[in-house]
């Protein structure tokens, strides 16, 4: 691949690295004398309608925006069986790559580079694209220090009501950044981008991800359900105010993040400027702070700094400590302290006065234990708390144990059992089957499945559930999934694709909804390069929609061409004197070799005529020279 050039112009100088579905190349653009970075499809996507489509819509999302913190696109072309895009080349490294080497970033360089992120999420946003994969990897960080915004490959439009999971149930987008509507099957919008910047502001500031776990779908249940260590807790350098900002882009409710990603990158501004101002205010507040007789350290050694004294403290503190000011401050004090002791005297009264015992209400129900109350002279204030061990409407506990005397009309607290705990049912209706049972497995519910063929609806998809979403329900109940099979399969007999093209069979293979499991590549002597020689299952056997086939494909050498001399004279015509007459004869040349037959000579000849012809084959055939359809010759050529 190294030396390739694309529309004669695009040249491929080295590889950068490679993904799932494509590869990366640093490339140079002869025409205009510039690098630029190639992505290429891998060959064996070619023909894989989906990934094509979503290969090209990454060019097309990227071409229509035009920002100095986004990769730009210069070009996306087909040839050679080989689907790809020129982009900017930025000189650098990932984020990823940088936060890998360098550990938790400074304050200023972390908001620098996320405020950079956010411009270019809101430029595309205000264009009508979602990334829905924003992460480190997907920075680059030129050596100019400017960050870029890079890999549309999953971005959608605004309008398209798109899911997280396709029909393979693998979630579209990396775990460790992906938000939690994305992970509960819901569709993608602008919000879920300020997740994913919340993420890797997070990771700037701490040197690591919010979630780790052993799997990936462990990882993406914590967006929904773990518990979030905030970035200060993490790196106590973390100033509150930045910390307050990482969380409220991460919140799990959509609504109440910021609510676009200008309005999150004018947060950190501010936050950033407030602890700027923070720092200032402290260098004030020691300033001034020296004008009073405070213990200060000292080279380890507490020292007393006294206080300045001028003339304009003097007579400040003269002004506010006359006389008449002293006797006024005086005689509010001991007004206060009549007050506070008539109250305690007047308190003493009323507790003293007729007290009332307060019953034993515990274990009771509710109706018996306000009763018992009420006949004591006191009042019942009821509190209500769940319970797995006491029946409902039973008081758990009372605010004062039994026996104690206390004034009467006195307000007792009963803590009175709800029953068990109720569990709220999630909306679980588009989310894969293995995030719905995981869902509702960690709420402690059971799960019964069904399934049917849906048309409408992806394969492994929940299509309906019972009880709804949002319905309360005790701990231990039983949820019904209705999960999609995927559109009914039809059934057909395979064709025989030996002798077609890998790009025509893969197109049969596409067009009729089956899976390419892999392409196995044998020498032969026999077929050209590129041409199926093998195939599984074989012809005629039944096969259905999502079944896999196995591509076995030449990759040549192939035939050799040969040839052989047809040397023969045809006899002379007479009449039944023997008197020789002048007839014409047809005279036809058939090649019968590995690539089948074929007729390589016709001629209208008369008799007596001679044939010299050379007749081109391929490894070893029969050629056979016939005379108005009659066979005349025929040889065997090695």
């Amino acid at each position: 691949m190294i030396g390739k050039v694309f529309n004669n112009r695009y040249q491929i100088q080295e590889k950068l690295g490679a993904g799932g579905t494509a590869i990366v190349y640093r490339g140079q653009d002869l025409l205009l004398n510039r690098a630029v970075t190639i992505k290429i499809l891998r060959e064996e996507f070619a023909n894989n309608g989906e990934l094509v489509r979503r290969f090209r819509h990454e060019a097309q999302a990227v071409a229509s925006l035009s920002h100095s913190n986004i990769v730009s696109v210069y070009d996306v072309g087909y040839e050679d069986n080989m689907h790809y895009i020129v982009m900017e080349f930025v000189e650098g490294e990932s984020l990823k790559e940088y936060i890998k080497r360098k550990g938790p970033l400074r304050l200023s360089e972390a908001c620098n580079i996320i405020t950079q992120i956010l411009a270019g999420v809101q430029h595309a946003h205000e264009h009508g694209i979602i990334h829905r994969d924003i992460k480190p990897h997907n920075i680059l960080l030129g050596v100019d220090g400017r960050a870029k915004v890079t890999d549309f490959g999953i971005a959608v439009g605004m309008s398209d009501v798109t899911m997280t999971y396709n029909s393979t149930t693998r979630i579209m987008g990396s775990v460790h950044y992906i938000s939690p509507e994305q992970v509960q099957g819901q569709a993608a919008t602008d919000k879920s981008d300020i997740y994913s910047c919340g993420v890797v502001f997070y990771e700037m500031l701490t040197g690591r991800v919010p979630y780790q776990g052993e799997t990936p779908i462990s990882i993406a249940m914590q967006h929904v359900q773990g518990e979030l260590a905030l970035p200060n807790q993490v790196n106590p350098q973390v100033p509150a105010s930045i910390s307050y900002v990482v969380t409220r882009a991460m919140r799990r409710n959509p609504e109440t993040r910021y609510d676009s990603a200008a309005e999150m990158a004018d947060a950190v501004r501010a936050a950033y400027q407030s602890v700027q101002e923070s720092e200032g205010d402290q260098v004030t507040d020691a300033t001034i702070s020296m004008r009073n007789p405070l213990k200060r350290k000292k080279d380890g050694k507490s020292v007393i700094i006294e206080r300045a004294k001028d003339e304009e403290d003097d007579g400040e503190t003269s002004r506010r400590f006359t006389p008449g000011r002293i006797a006024l401050l005086a005689l509010a004090v001991a007004l206060v302290g009549a007050i506070i002791w008539m109250a305690t005297q007047l308190t003493g009264m009323l507790i003293h006065d007729d007290p009332a015992t307060v019953p034993l209400v515990t274990g009771q129900s509710q109706a018996e234990a306000e009763a018992a109350l009420t006949a004591a002279g006191l009042v019942a204030k009821i509190e209500y708390e769940a319970s797995d061990t006491v029946d409902e409407g039973i008081v758990i506990s009372q605010s004062v144990s039994d026996g104690q005397k206390v004034s009467k009309g006195r307000e007792i607290e009963l803590t009175v059992s709800s029953g068990a705990a109720k569990v709220e049912v999630p909306p679980l209706v588009g989310s894969s089957q293995r995030i719905a049972q995981l869902t509702l497995t960690n709420l402690g519910l059971n799960v019964e499945i069904d399934s049917e063929y849906n048309s409408e609806v992806d394969k492994d998809q929940v299509i309906m559930q019972s009880p709804e979403g949002g319905t309360q329900v005790e701990p231990g109940s039983t949820v019904k999934l209705l999960i999609s099979l995927g559109e009914e399969p039809v059934r057909f007999n395979m064709i025989n694709m030996v002798g077609l093209t890998q790009a025509e069979a893969q197109k049969y293979i596409s067009d009729n909804k089956l899976n390419l499991a892999s392409i196995n590549r044998e020498r032969s002597d026999e077929v050209e390069a590129g041409i199926v020689i093998g195939q599984t299952p074989g012809e005629g056997v039944s096969v259905a929609s999502g079944d896999e086939v196995t591509l076995t494909v030449s990759e040549g050498p192939g035939p050799t061409l040969r040839s052989y001399v047809v040397n023969y004279r045809l006899p002379e015509d007479v009449d039944e004197n023997g008197e020789a007459v002048e007839l014409l004869h047809t005279v036809t040349i058939t090649v019968d070799d590995i690539k089948g037959s074929r007729e390589v000579f016709s001629q209208q000849l008369s008799g007596g005529s001679s044939v010299a012809y050379t007749a081109d084959y391929y490894n070893r055939g029969v050629i056979t020279l016939y005379v108005d359809g009659v066979e005349a010759f025929s040889a065997e050529v090695p």
